[in-house]
């Protein structure tokens, strides 16, 4: 891609001012430039209005997303039709709570144009997630650039920073207008494509999670637990899972991969 400045997007919920003011203190000279993504609060949403935007994944033997995921994945949808819109030929879309400098954003800058057409860029934010060990890559020929195996796609959560072109922003695009998934269902968005997902350990997304209202909201409503016979096919599906996760891991070492998460 071409050299040059690409947009930044902000994507923060309008009473999250306190969270603004945090990052204008960490980038502020990024900060001004930043476009605002009003996010959307998933738990103002009507019931109609959420049952509309779960039925068809649920219908389509997906589990069951909470208010605040879909309030996320809708805001994720407006900032990539806002870059689209926009004819820029990439944008890094950031979260209120990520953690960097303006340093960080230069060296992602200066690693966008080497980027081809058809790659989003996960730019870090991994820290304390289980998965992690699950995530390798290859050197590129840009210092600090890995391009991940597709094993790995469904290894990398988490949408707080990450850098879409044209191509993979429609792609994504495509997929959530038909059905939509969580915000960073990468594994899903690219899926049988030409599309490469690289990474990049530039920013930081908090350990601690309090300040999170969908961390809050899974807590509240006791999201992890199983009882009873779910609880039972939970597990032998977990164990599968993890069966199949660690071939699949040592066919990335073989094949030249390696960890690049700590």
């Amino acid at each position: 891609m071409k050299p040059g400045t690409y947009p930044l997007y902000l994507v923060s919920l309008d009473q999250d001012s306190a969270k603004r003011k945090t990052l204008e203190d960490r980038f502020p000279r990024h900060f001004p430039t930043m476009t605002r993504i009003n996010a959307v609060d998933g738990r103002k949403l009507s019931a109609k209005e959420f049952f509309e935007y779960i039925a068809t994944p649920m219908a389509q033997g997906h589990r069951l997303m909470l208010p605040g995921e879909v309030g996320c994945s809708l805001s994720h949808v407006h900032a990539l039709e806002s870059f689209l819109s926009s004819g820029a030929d990439a944008a890094l879309i950031l979260e209120d709570d990520v953690i960097g400098n303006d340093g960080n954003i230069d060296a992602i800058m200066e690693l966008v144009a080497t980027l081809p057409p058809e790659s989003l860029l996960i730019c870090g934010g991994q820290q304390g997630m289980p998965a992690r060990k699950y995530v390798f890559g290859k050197p590129t020929s840009t210092d600090g650039l890995f391009r991940l195996p597709p094993y790995s796609n469904s290894h990398i959560f988490r949408t707080c920073c990450y850098v879409v072109t044209p191509v993979s922003a429609k792609q994504i695009l495509d997929i959530q207008k038909r059905s939509l998934r969580l915000a960073d269902a990468w594994g899903t968005f690219f899926r049988g494509s030409e599309t490469h997902i690289y990474y990049v350990d530039q920013l930081e997304h908090p350990k601690e999670l309090s300040g999170s209202h969908l961390e809050q909201e899974r807590s509240q409503l006791g999201y992890k637990s199983a009882f009873g016979v779910r609880r039972t096919v939970a597990l032998v599906k977990r164990r599968f899972s993890r069966i199949a996760r660690k071939l699949g891991a040592l066919m990335c070492l073989a094949q030249g991969y390696r960890r690049i998460v700590r």
